[in-house]
């Protein structure tokens, strides 16, 4: 049965927002002419240079690469930063043009956050005992 674990939250959330950082950035920064005709000048605001850094990023697949990486570390390695990364850079890359690569990471980013947990040789809890354990012998007191 599937459940939502805290993990399974916070991923979700890592994928809405690059989702939404990808829309934002998209149709409120990149896609606005005046925008544009401000910062071609070359004497614009001081956020011009951090505009076209990023355009030359998504432009170069630099959302779809990172996702794919972090998603391939994420799968094999199982770092639980790198399922967020994965997350959060192929939901932007899907909306920012990168959607070839972007995607196949957040596919990848996806099954590392869904998969099931490997059971591991640890009890459940702590204040049980090991039923695998040997029984350890105390010498009783003689008198």
């Amino acid at each position: 049965m599937f459940t939502m674990t805290p993990l399974r939250w916070r991923a979700l959330a890592w994928a809405v927002a690059g989702i939404a950082f990808g829309i934002a950035y998209r149709y409120l920064v990149v896609q606005q002419h005046w925008i544009g005709h401000i910062c071609d000048a070359g004497g614009g605001p001081w956020w011009c240079h951090a505009r076209q850094a990023i355009i030359l990023f998504f432009q170069s697949s630099g959302f779809g690469i990172v996702a794919l990486i972090a998603g391939l570390v994420a799968l094999f390695l199982r770092y639980r930063s790198m399922t967020m990364l994965a997350l959060f850079a192929g939901g932007a890359g899907l909306v920012l043009y990168n959607a070839e690569t972007a995607g196949i990471g957040f596919v990848l980013g996806l099954i590392a956050a869904l998969r099931r947990d490997q059971p591991t040789d640890e009890p459940e809890h702590r204040d049980e005992p090991n039923p695998e354990a040997q029984p350890t012998e105390t010498a009783e007191p003689t008198s």
